[in-house]
C-alpha cells in the first residue's frame, strides 16, 4: 500500500498558501497504535492487569483522547515534511483544519501557511530626490554656547528678596487637593522647579510669582480637559505649597578659561569650532534622513506589494507595547477605548514599515549588500561605548547582533539607493 504522504499545494494569494496533506493509512494505523500500546501499559482500569487491557476496553475509555493525540502527532509529524517538500517557508504559525480520523483512512489536513512574497523590486535607481542643505548660523552656534553655560551653572539662595519672581529656580514641598482630597502622586518634598520652566501643569507656576517663603500658601489650578490623568482632567485641583528657598542661576562667563572648563579646548574659538562642525554633523544627518524617507516614499509608490497579515499585526503588538511601557513608567494607563484607537493608528505605521521592510531586504539581495563584520564590530564597538558595557556581552547576544546588522543593511542599502539617485540641492 502507498506509505508516502501527498501534499497538495494552493495559492490564495501572494502571502498565503494553503497545503492540502494525506497522510496514508498505514501511517495512521501505526500512530493510533503506538499511543494504544503505550496507554496499555501505563493506566490503570478496575478488573485488569496493567498490559492486559482488552483493545475494546481502552478505546472506550480513551477513544477520544487517542484520536486527539494521534491528530496531533501526525500533523506535528508531516507538517515540517510537507512544508520543507513544498520549498515554503512560513514566517507564522499555520492554521491547521483537520478531518475526521479512522484507521483504515487516509488522514487529511489542511494548514493555510503565510510566506513572504516574492518580490522583484524596480525603479529603485535614478530616483529624483530633492533636499535642503542649511549652513550653521553664529546664532546656533551662540545658542549652543549658552546650553553649554546654563549645564555648567550654579544655584545660589537670594539675598535680600523672599518673593518669587519668574525665572527663580525654588524649592518647596507641596500636596494637591481635589474636593479637599489628597491626590495620587500629587505630593512632593524639597522639589526643585524653574518658575516660568512651563514643565508643571498651566497655572501652578504662575500661582508661585509672588509667593514668600516659609508661608503655606495655597494654589487652584484647572487642569485642562485632555490631561493625560483622567481622574484629574477638567477639574480644580487645590495645592498647598511651600517655598521653602529662592535661588538664582549664576552663569559662567564665556571665556578662553570656560572653554577649558567645559573639555579639552585651547580657547574659546575651539570650542565654537568643535560646536560648529558637530552643528554641521547634525544638519547632514538629518538632510540625509530626509533624503532617505524621500525615496522610501517613490519606492513604496512605485512597487504595490502585498504584506504579510501575522508581520504587521506583530509590528503592531510591538509599537503598542512600548506606548503601554512608557506609560505605565509615568504612572499611566491605556483605557480600552484609546487602546483600540491607538492599535487602528499603529496598523498603518506597521503597514509602511513592514512594506518598507521587504523592499529594501529584496534590493539588498538584488544588489548583494551586505554589512561587513568590520562595519558590525564598530557599529558594536559604539554601543557598548555609550551602555558601558563590555563588547563580547553584546556580540553574545543574538537577537541584538541581528536587530544591528538589519538596521546597518537598511541604511547601506538606503545609502546606495541616494548614490544611485538625481538629487538636487536647495541653499
Amino acid at each position: 500500500m502507498e506509505r508516502s504522504m501527498k501534499v497538495n499545494a494552493e495559492e490564495l494569494s501572494p502571502t498565503k498558501k494553503r497545503l492540502q496533506v494525506e497522510v496514508p493509512p498505514p501511517q495512521v494505523k501505526e500512530a493510533v497504535e503506538t499511543l494504544y500500546r503505550d496507554l496499555n501499559k501505563r493506566v490503570k482500569i478496575k478488573g485488569f492487569r496493567p498490559g492486559r487491557i482488552p483493545r475494546d476496553v481502552l478505546e472506550r475509555h480513551y477513544g477520544d483522547y487517542v484520536k486527539e493525540q494521534a491528530i496531533s502527532h501526525l500533523i506535528n509529524e508531516t507538517y515540517p515534511q510537507a512544508i520543507s517538500q513544498e520549498s515554503l517557508e512560513p514566517i507564522a504559525p499555520p492554521t491547521i483544519d483537520t478531518g475526521d480520523l479512522t484507521v483504515e483512512s487516509p488522514f487529511t489536513y489542511s494548514a493555510v501557511v503565510e510566506v513572504r512574497p516574492h518580490i522583484e523590486v524596480t525603479g529603485y535607481k535614478g530616483l529624483r530626490l530633492k533636499g535642503k542643505k542649511e549652513k550653521v548660523t553664529s546664532k546656533e552656534v551662540q545658542g549652543e554656547l549658552e546650553r553649554l553655560r546654563m549645564m555648567h551653572s550654579r544655584l545660589e539662595p537670594v539675598e535680600g528678596r523672599d518673593r518669587v519672581q519668574k525665572g527663580d529656580m525654588v524649592l518647596l514641598d507641596f500636596q494637591g487637593l481635589l474636593d479637599a482630597r489628597a491626590i495620587r502622586d500629587g505630593k512632593a518634598e524639597n522639589y526643585s522647579l524653574e518658575v516660568g520652566s512651563g514643565s508643571m501643569v498651566p497655572g501652578f507656576e504662575e500661582g508661585l510669582i509672588g509667593k514668600k517663603t516659609g508661608v503655606l500658601e495655597e494654589i487652584t489650578v484647572d487642569f485642562p480637559d485632555d490631561h493625560p490623568r483622567k481622574d484629574l482632567a477638567g477639574n480644580k485641583v487645590t495645592f498647598q505649597v511651600t517655598v521653602k528657598e529662592i535661588r538664582q542661576r549664576i552663569l559662567p562667563s564665556l571665556d578662553d578659561e570656560f572653554a577649558k572648563d567645559v573639555g579639552d579646548y585651547q580657547d574659546l574659538d575651539a570650542l565654537k569650532d568643535r560646536i560648529k562642525k558637530d552643528l554641521e554633523g547634525v544638519k547632514e544627518h538629518r538632510l540625509m534622513e530626509e533624503l532617505r524617507e524621500a525615496a522610501i516614499d517613490q519606492l513604496l509608490r512605485a512597487n504595490p506589494v502585498e504584506i504579510p497579515s501575522y508581520l504587521v499585526e506583530r509590528r503592531t503588538d510591538e509599537l503598542l507595547q512600548d506606548l503601554k511601557m512608557r506609560m505605565a513608567a509615568q504612572k499611566q494607563e491605556l483605557p480600552p477605548e484609546e487602546e483600540r484607537k491607538a492599535r487602528g493608528e499603529y496598523q498603518k505605521v506597521a503597514e509602511r514599515e513592514v512594506r518598507t521592510s521587504l523592499l529594501l531586504e529584496e534590493i539588498g539581495r538584488q544588489e548583494s549588500i551586505e554589512a561587513q563584520p568590520e562595519e558590525m564590530e564598530e557599529r558594536l564597538q559604539k554601543m557598548a561605548s555609550v551602555y558601558q558595557r563590555p563588547l563580547d556581552d553584546l556580540q553574545q547576544n543574538p537577537s541584538l547582533v541581528a536587530a544591528v546588522q538589519q538596521a546597518l543593511e537598511r541604511e547601506k542599502v538606503l545609502d546606495f539607493i541616494i548614490a544611485e539617485a538625481e538629487v538636487t540641492y536647495k541653499g
